[in-house]
């Protein structure tokens, strides 16, 4: 079944390329060219904050980097331009974080009855880390040594694991009673900061991409080259995992209940509670470098010796 999945993802991508490369077919040269690079660069999400939150949400840049491998089809078009597409898989790392701060206000009580009114004001960092695999299939120019390639790329986050850190916090609990403000005291809450905890990751469990790359490849010889290019790379749909939307404060203090325990706990919420959707984004600097296939094939597998085919066609080596 998963097979057939992928036939008809290849086979829609394939549609939508027709209509760049159906023409290569009559070209006066055509080129096969194998590529390994690597990618560096930074990665992030672009975040929505949900309605009614009290809170903001932005994104905060974190480094990635990986390799690819790609198989790459030119046809001649006429002079110095190709046309073509490339298709690709690579495997990376990186780190992609989420900022903001957020006002939280409850009403507790303790254990002698008194009403107490809490406004709480922190400003956090949530950072997802986790390899990526990717498979893409763009529609590929190169002219005088320029390149673009754009199109689809399919990503699979894999090994996510995520953290979340509190920066600051300012626990304020104000009596009413007494017009009196206590602040970040153990008697009615308080919060070391900075605090970190890990905590399971609920991020997408695949995107799909529009990827851009453009840059410049320089010819060593007729067959080898080394290129660089800028790429950016945004997601356009994306298979959300479930959220535990747990619809609770970013920071909270529970009632002083006990006279003998006075000391109030203070639990630390979930930032997707606030967080509607988020966009994942990807951008950087590829180098790789390329070589022709069919250079290589002809190379090793040219009879030798006697130039007369029809006796010579099974020795290859």
């Amino acid at each position: 079944m998963k097979i057939e999945r992928i036939h008809r993802i290849v086979g829609l991508w394939m549609v939508l390329l027709s209509p760049f490369t159906f023409h290569l077919s009559p070209c006066l040269a055509q080129t096969s060219m194998l590529s390994i690079g690597v990618r560096g660069g930074g990665q992030t999400y672009l975040p929505t904050a949900a309605v009614g939150a009290t809170g903001e949400v932005r994104p905060g840049f974190g480094g990635a980097g990986g390799l690819d491998l790609r198989y790459t089809y030119y046809g001649s078009v006429g002079g110095q331009a190709e046309l073509g597409c490339a298709i690709g898989a690579g495997f990376g790392y990186g780190v992609a974080p989420l900022k903001g701060s957020n006002t939280d206000n409850f009403t507790n009580t303790d254990y002698l009855g008194n009403t107490i009114d809490y406004t709480i004001n922190s400003d956090f960092t949530q950072r997802d880390k986790f390899a990526k695999i990717d498979l893409s299939l763009l529609f590929a120019i190169r002219l005088n040594g320029f390149t673009l390639n754009v199109g689809p790329r399919f990503m699979l986050p894999l090994a996510a694991n995520r953290s979340l850190t509190i920066n600051e916090a300012n626990i304020d609990a104000y009596y009413p009673a007494y017009d009196v403000h206590v602040v970040n005291q153990l008697i009615t809450g308080k919060l070391e900061t900075p605090y970190t905890e890990n905590r399971p990751s609920n991020i997408s469990k695949y995107h799909l991409l529009v990827a851009a790359e453009i840059g410049y490849e320089w010819r060593l010889t007729n067959q080898h080259a080394l290129g660089v290019q800028l790429f950016a790379e945004a997601a356009v749909w994306s298979k959300q995992s479930s959220i535990s939307n747990y619809q609770s404060p970013m920071i909270s203090v529970a009632p002083i209940s006990n006279a003998n325990d006075p000391v109030p706990v203070v639990t630390i919420g979930s930032v997707e509670s606030f967080v509607a959707h988020r966009r994942y984004l990807d951008f950087g600097i590829r180098a790789y470098y390329a070589f022709n296939i069919e250079h290589v094939v002809e190379h090793r597998f040219k009879p030798r010796g006697d130039s007369r085919l029809h006796r010579n066609r099974y020795y290859w080596w």
